[in-house]
């Protein structure tokens, strides 16, 4: 007994160190988690032309329902994939979107010069009620990328300003994947 009289008190000062440190140095593995938004530098406001709808479901980052059954795809911005496709990043570029865009809250859109892509889907810009373009901050964020495709060329200059000044600070998918 007086041989294992040592080794008790050492792994009990062990664990003793063990549950001092650590609940400071683990990080919350019970849920995904939304960084807080870094400030945005760049603002583009809401034009006069831009039509009022509601949020029906946010399906990606990327994606979104209307309650009027508009499928929409968000212009300029490529986010990362989720589901069976999942890429780093994913489920948190969906949850800053629902975050930005909760079900039943009113949003203003605008079209550009390729009003739907080739799966009939609306390609819009989308401002919240306070006036933020959601295009821009997912960007802005790092949970997009920038992507102009076609004729859709609005806005590009400040879309791809904010995309320089993510993946400089390296936030989001400029950062962590």
């Amino acid at each position: 007994m007086r041989r294992a009289l040592p080794v008790i008190l050492a792994i009990l000062a062990i664990a003793a160190l063990v549950w001092w440190v650590a609940p400071n140095e683990l990080p919350d593995l019970t849920a995904p988690s939304v960084a807080e938004p870094a400030e945005t530098t760049t603002t583009i406001d809401m034009p006069a032309d831009a039509q009022p709808a509601t949020i029906d479901y946010v399906h990606d980052g990327d994606t979104l329902f209307l309650t009027d059954g508009t499928k929409v795809r968000l212009l300029a911005v490529d986010t990362p994939e989720v589901g069976d496709n999942l890429e780093c990043l994913g489920n948190e570029a969906t949850s800053y979107l629902r975050s930005l865009l909760p079900e039943g809250s009113t949003v203003y859109t605008l079209a550009d010069a390729e009003p739907t892509d080739q799966y009939g889907r609306s390609l819009l810009f989308i401002w919240t009620a306070t006036g933020t373009l959601v295009n821009l901050d997912l960007v802005e964020q790092g949970y997009a990328e920038a992507v102009f495709i076609g004729g859709n060329r609005l806005y590009e200059a400040q879309v791809e300003a904010a995309e320089d000044a993510a993946q400089g600070a390296g936030r989001g998918i400029w950062g962590d994947c």
